[in-house]
């Protein structure tokens, strides 16, 4: 059974009152893990039982033992209790900077009998667990995993585009390609921006790219992910002007730098592994980066040289030395670095 139809399932299971005693829920798309939440305690609890039978722990400030007290204890005036489990690092190889106790051998007696009374529930936002663990094993036979792992973007799009039809509403293919960008094929940030989309077509009820564009506002990345197109087309005026924005913004220039080189080291690596026959998926995989960002690196590298990515990669790592040194005014080195770079370019 795939990933997405696993979580619809045991949606569908608790939208039925068909519960498991314990759930792990695993993985990193928090608007999933935000309607899971909402089905337990709609469907496990009535409003009344809510203030005596549900508990939410943090594991990075709160002892496994009192989890495990609260899911043995039983149910006042009701029939369940609902426990709520965060961030439970202990499941994964992760070092945490807490020194939090945790009873997990307390956890494999539990897991051995678990109350029938109470519904245990491990969100863990976390890319993986360590299978090595004899606490993850004896999880993996008694639990109920739901996989909430961060949708491919094909699948991202049908699940937006589902829910905007649920809604009554339309939306052009030009609206809809822009919002998959401006969001970074990420269905928690999409979800996030579609109240306001519905809000200023409610009379048409048709979504329009004028919309996306002015309601979806871009991240610092994506800004700066243009700023390195301006570049690369030496459109030094269009350039400038974008970089102001930003440090009027109060963005930092070693940072914009920063990131501007990571995103350049990108476009390289992505070229360098293509022309070493690596598929999409594969180069993702290899430089654990999301998949949506291989796509566009590699729409992006058609359009240049390898020659032409290194002059500007190796300016840049010019400019970051001078910031992280002082020499001359920190504003001043970005527009340096873009003069230099068209100047270089139109002598070649």
């Amino acid at each position: 059974m795939g990933k997405k139809l696993i979580y619809t399932t045991e949606l569908a299971k608790i939208n039925k009152k068909e519960f498991s005693s314990v759930y792990v829920v695993l993985g990193t798309e928090a608007y999933l893990a935000d309607n899971l939440r909402k089905a337990f305690i709609a469907n496990v609890l009535s409003p009344d039982e809510m203030d005596l039978n549900f508990s939410s722990f943090d594991m990075e400030e709160t002892p496994l033992s009192t989890v495990l007290n609260d899911a043995e204890s039983i149910p006042f005036f009701g029939d369940r209790r609902l426990v709520f489990v965060n961030r439970p690092a202990f499941l994964t190889g992760e070092k945490t900077k807490q020194k939090v106790e945790h009873d997990i051998d307390g956890l494999m007696d539990y897991l051995d009998h678990p109350s029938l009374s109470t519904v245990l529930v491990f969100f863990a936002p976390y890319e993986k667990l360590d299978q090595r663990k004899k606490v993850v094993k004896k999880l993996k036979k008694s639990a109920a995993f739901i996989d909430i792992a961060a949708m491919s973007e094909q699948d991202t799009r049908k699940y937006l585009k589902d829910t905007i039809a649920n809604e009554g509403y339309t939306i052009t293919p030009e609206a809809f390609d822009l919002m998959i960008q401006l969001t970074d094929a990420n269905l928690t940030t999409a979800i996030g921006e579609l109240p306001k989309l519905f809000l200023y077509a409610l009379e048409t009820k048709k979504i329009l790219k004028p919309a996306v564009e002015e309601l979806i506002s871009r991240s610092l990345e994506q800004n700066i992910f243009a700023l390195n197109e301006m570049v690369l087309k030496k459109q030094v005026g269009p350039a400038l002007d974008l970089y102001q924005d930003l440090l009027l913004q109060k963005e930092d220039p070693i940072k914009i730098n920063a990131i501007m080189t990571s995103q350049f080291r990108l476009l390289i690596q992505v070229m360098i592994l293509s022309k070493q026959g690596f598929q999409q998926n594969e180069i993702g995989q290899t430089l654990k980066v999301h998949p949506y960002r291989v796509k566009l690196a590699s729409q992006q590298i058609k359009k240049y040289n390898e020659q032409t990515l290194t002059q500007a990669f190796e300016g840049l790592i010019e400019a970051e030395y001078r910031l992280k040194t002082g020499q001359g005014d920190r504003k001043m080195q970005f527009e340096l670095f873009v003069l230099q770079f068209a100047q270089g370019m139109a002598n070649r």
